[in-house]
């Protein structure tokens, strides 16, 4: 099991001791119970149980369960993967992004703007996803 599995899970460990230190400590102290730290405490240890166990699943699940990254005869290739298709010449990542800003901006002037912006990066998020798809750019 590689290092970051077992990070993880010693993680989730460390905050489970924690999440039954933490409020047992207030109650001893005599003040009242902390609800934020007693509750956050316990969603933390859940969160890496969750990411440990994901990479626990997945490592199991490939032949040898090691990553390139933990093989001592790897090549720098082997941990290449599909990063995806770009169109580099694009415009709708610009105006997505500003379409986003304006959102965000919005927000802090008042509802009516908010909706326009929203509408205005849902229409940039479509035109940047169909893109590929339709025109001179289809593939």
């Amino acid at each position: 099991m590689p290092i970051n599995t077992k990070l993880f899970l010693w993680l989730a460990v460390f905050f489970l001791f924690f999440s039954v230190v933490y409020p047992t400590w207030n109650y001893i102290a005599g003040s009242p119970i902390e609800w934020v730290g007693t509750l956050a405490i316990p969603l933390t240890m859940v969160m890496f149980l969750l990411l440990g166990g994901f990479l626990y699943i997945n490592l199991r699940r490939q032949a040898g369960g090691t990553l390139p990254e933990d093989s001592l005869v790897a090549d720098v290739d082997d941990g290449d993967t599909e990063m995806g298709f770009y169109l580099p010449w694009s415009w709708w990542p610009f105006f997505a992004g500003a379409a986003g800003g304006v959102a965000m901006l919005a927000m802090s002037v008042g509802i009516w703007l908010a909706l326009f912006s929203l509408g205005l990066v849902l229409i940039t998020f479509i035109g940047w996803f169909f893109e590929p798809v339709r025109g001179a750019y289809r593939r």
